[in-house]
């Protein structure tokens, strides 16, 4: 696929999409500098009134499908992003986003709503408990948030919530949906806390 018509195919509508909801983009994108079977770049969109906290969000993840689409489960997309909420931007947060919207092509995986991963360590350039993720839906953005299609397929969108690994452990034994419960009756906030207690 020549230029012109990748960035009309993939790269103008996430841009577009990603303007109408999170604002102008006035922050530099965080470039993949590397080659990788997808190429991932970071957009990290600045906090507003309405939005009183930074939204760092992938680009190129839904380049490939991770998932063909005689495979998808019911109300599965074949191609996804991911994205996350912080109250400043950290590096460690560009490298974790880019290192798992490429773990679906380099691991032959998909990555969805409910699925948790370890890391094996914590992700935080400071000490803490976070060694996983937990993957949601962004209830947090409007419905039509997630009516993003990409070369005639709909996206998902994926909320990296970073995790400990006894709520990992939880999530296995008990389900995702029960994990999200408990960290919402936490009031764990939108953006997130690098020194955040485990809640079980």
């Amino acid at each position: 696929m020549d230029d012109e018509n990748y960035v009309d195919t993939f790269l103008r509508p996430r841009e577009e999409h990603y303007q109408r909801f999170f604002g102008p983009i006035t922050r530099d994108i965080m470039h993949s500098t590397d080659v990788r079977a997808v190429h991932v770049d970071i957009y990290q969109f600045e906090p507003t009134p309405e939005r009183p906290f930074w939204t760092l969000i992938t680009s190129g993840m839904s380049n490939e499908r991770q998932i063909e689409l005689e495979d998808c489960e019911d109300g599965m997309a074949p191609r996804a992003e991911i994205l996350m909420y912080a109250a400043e931007p950290q590096g460690w947060m560009f490298s974790v986003l880019k290192g798992l919207a490429e773990m679906p092509f380099d691991d032959n995986t998909c990555l969805h709503w409910g699925h948790t991963v370890p890391n094996g360590m914590p992700m935080t350039a400071a000490p803490s408990l976070l060694t996983s993720f937990l993957f949601v839906p962004p209830f947090c953005e409007p419905p039509e948030f997630n009516e993003l299609e990409i070369d005639g397929d709909n996206v998902d969108f994926l909320w990296m919530i970073p995790i400990t690994e006894a709520e990992r452990e939880f999530a296995i034994q008990h389900g995702s949906e029960k994990l999200y419960e408990k960290l919402e009756d936490a009031d764990m906030p939108i953006a997130m806390d690098e020194q955040r207690k485990s809640v079980v």
